[in-house]
């Protein structure tokens, strides 16, 4: 299980990776329009890229 705090930062980073993949904001608008996708893809960022 993820630490809330290591959980925070992994989420950060997440939004950070998609904007620049994207563009400014893409990730803001990715939860708001799709969120099952946006969760979708956090959780397989998450299980990926942490410890």
């Amino acid at each position: 299980m993820i630490s809330p705090k290591k959980g925070i930062k992994m989420y950060e980073l997440f939004v950070e990776l998609l904007d620049q993949l994207f563009w400014d904001g893409y990730a803001e608008q990715l939860a708001k329009d799709n969120p099952a996708v946006f969760q979708m893809e956090l959780a397989e960022f998450m299980n990926l890229y942490s410890d």
